[in-house]
């Protein structure tokens, strides 16, 4: 009786561990201004004034989230320097999951229409940042690596909150702050590859978006699927 117990136990705390201790794996690869996604089989060049970040993931979890770009030599306003303002960092953003029933019309459709909700069902879309404060503006088709890929153009409407005297001609007595109506430009590329669904989304403030769309083109144009060929047998 009480080495069934033991056993008992041993197999409850084997089903607890076994999952925390699951392989985990690199979502992307980065060395040398390349990166690598393995399991989706691409590669994207990136310049040395962006921070890449990856992830973590599993087997039974894998991440949606490839990996992020942050530039790291970004611009700011100068009300927002001199005032203690919000200001948007520039971002590049890769997304990947199974295409499951989803094409990308169907998403592109789906984003259009959620810009004007307040949240969104969509594992991609939620985390997009569009949701309620987005704008669609246009599309157009595009080529990615010789695939064929929708590319949307949205903004994001925020407000940025200034810090200033009371003496300013500017300063709101309400709450004390000068409000600047703000919008960010967003660039989201959608196609399908090997039955997955892509996203790529880039974004930074309209005030450097054309100082900045040329470096989106060049990382983003630099995408690049390795598929390999069979090996014929001997």
């Amino acid at each position: 009786m009480y080495k069934a117990k033991v056993l008992l136990v041993f197999v409850l705390m084997a089903a607890i561990v076994m999952p925390i201790m699951a392989e985990k794996i690199k979502t992307c690869e980065y060395k040398d201004g390349v990166l690598t996604d393995l399991k989706l089989g691409y590669t994207m060049s990136i310049p040395e004034n962006w921070k890449v970040k990856t992830f973590n993931e599993t087997a039974e979890k894998p991440e949606v989230l490839r990996a992020f770009f942050i530039q790291k030599n970004y611009q700011v306003n100068q009300q927002a320097k001199d005032l203690d303002g919000d200001y948007t960092i520039p971002e590049i953003q890769i997304y990947a999951r199974p295409l499951a029933n989803t094409t990308p019309q169907d998403f592109m459709e789906e984003l259009k229409n959620s810009v004007l909700k307040h949240n969104s069902g969509d594992n991609i879309i939620s985390q997009l940042n569009l949701t309620l404060t987005g704008e669609y503006y246009s599309n157009q088709a595009v080529m990615l690596d010789s695939i064929p890929v929708l590319q949307a153009f949205f903004k994001r409407n925020w407000e940025r909150h200034l810090q200033a005297s009371s003496d300013d001609a500017r300063y709101r007595q309400y709450g004390g702050l000068i409000v600047q109506k703000i919008h960010d430009v967003h660039e989201v590329f959608v196609f399908e590859h090997n039955g997955y669904l892509f996203v790529i989304q880039a974004f930074c403030e309209a005030e450097f978006y054309q100082q900045t769309a040329s470096e989106f083109t060049k990382i983003i144009g630099s995408l690049d699927f390795v598929d390999s060929a069979p090996v014929e047998p001997k």
